[in-house]
């Protein structure tokens, strides 16, 4: 399925229901590699499955995922709504507001309070950081510029937190090094990034970070990448918060269980964004809209290409044909862009306000 392999997948999981119709990894691939219609047997299974009230919770939650997407993919909108509903209430999923919020705060206040010439002068290899909130069309981005000739995407790199991090007893790593931070360390910290992406293996090639949760790192990234290109990917607010509550997150987005908790995240993120923005250097800062990118791909692409000394490659618009995407975006991703592809949230809308009393 993450190499685009849908229909295999699918009869893959096939054989499994067979031997197990309960089974739901195999429930969940199914689901997952394709539209699914209202007399699929699949469907019904589920929908069986959905109302039997032995079911554990975690695997309850599961199925009302999966059945959310069903009725989506019949146009069944309130039932679809309904079902990601109960999902989120089965779900458990730890999560500390306001503990989140309060570091949040410190990193931001910890690095304003940086000389503004702090900074690395080391240059190369070059890097694109491909940042935003889950859902918000970094996976595409991602692909399609990994398509291109000159660049090479690593995917989801966990390698810049471990490297902004300094162990202090009681203290959050990430915060003792904002508070101890010197030139030395910012150069020790690109080499160890560096180091761990093997940078070295890419030779000439233009690199691609989108792990999207680097946007806690978004004010130190122009400190420690002052050569890089950073593409901050934006989607409406509640666009992205329906995207992330209808998804089901396998760990590290305990927010995402409560529409509410999804929006206070989305603030956090963009605060940190924004002051990552302010740090960078005139040109190394893009905000990026899903809508256009999807709209207008190479309107959108050919200057950033520009700005990486790159000229313009037909293959970008083809993300279809990468490689592994191993991310929940694989399927839409998989269906080539065309401006509808972030589009699907707007049925949803009406509930979204009557349920949550928000307005886009």
């Amino acid at each position: 399925m993450n190499s685009g392999r849908f229909l295999e997948a699918r009869q893959r999981a096939l054989s499994l229901l067979e031997k197990s119709p309960g089974l739901i990894g195999a429930l969940w691939i199914y689901v997952s590699s394709g539209r699914v219609d209202r007399d699929d047997p699949v469907f019904q299974r589920l929908q069986n499955l959905g109302a039997h009230n032995g079911v554990p919770p975690e695997q309850a939650s599961q199925i009302q995922f999966m059945l959310g997407k069903c009725w989506d993919d019949c146009g069944e909108i309130d039932k679809a709504f309904t079902a990601f509903c109960a999902a989120n209430r089965l779900k458990s999923a730890p999560y500390d507001q306001s503990g989140t919020r309060a570091l949040a705060e410190a990193l931001m206040s910890a690095e304003e309070g940086l000389p503004e010439a702090l900074r690395n002068i080391a240059f190369g290899p070059r890097m694109v950081f491909v940042l935003g909130m889950p859902r918000s069309g970094t996976s595409l981005m991602a692909q399609m510029l990994g398509a291109h000739h000159g660049i090479t995407d690593l995917g989801e790199c966990t390698a810049l937190a471990p490297a902004l991090a300094l162990e202090r007893r009681g203290q959050n790593p990430h915060l003792a090094f904002l508070t101890e931070a010197t030139r030395q360390r910012l150069a020790s910290a690109r080499t160890n990034y560096l180091n761990a992406i093997g940078a070295t293996d890419h030779p000439g090639q233009v690199l691609v970070d989108k792990m999207l949760e680097n946007w806690w790192f978004a004010p130190m990234i122009p400190r420690l990448f002052p050569d890089a290109l950073i593409l901050h990917m934006r989607r409406p607010r509640l666009a992205t918060a329906w995207s992330c509550f209808r998804n089901d997150f396998s760990v590290g987005h305990g927010y995402a269980t409560d529409f509410t908790q999804i929006l206070a995240q989305y603030d956090l993120h963009l605060g940190l964004a924004n002051q990552g923005r302010r740090r960078a250097a005139p040109g190394q800062w893009h905000e990026i809209s899903l809508d256009d990118l999807t709209a207008r791909p190479r309107e959108v692409l050919e200057p950033l290409l520009a700005a990486l000394g790159l000229v313009w490659d037909e293959a970008c618009l083809a993300p279809e044909a990468g490689g592994d995407m191993p991310t929940l975006s694989k399927w839409q991703i998989r269906q080539g862009i065309s401006p509808g592809l972030a589009q699907g949230w707007m049925r949803y809308l009406p509930l979204i306000e009557k349920t949550w009393g928000v307005s886009e």
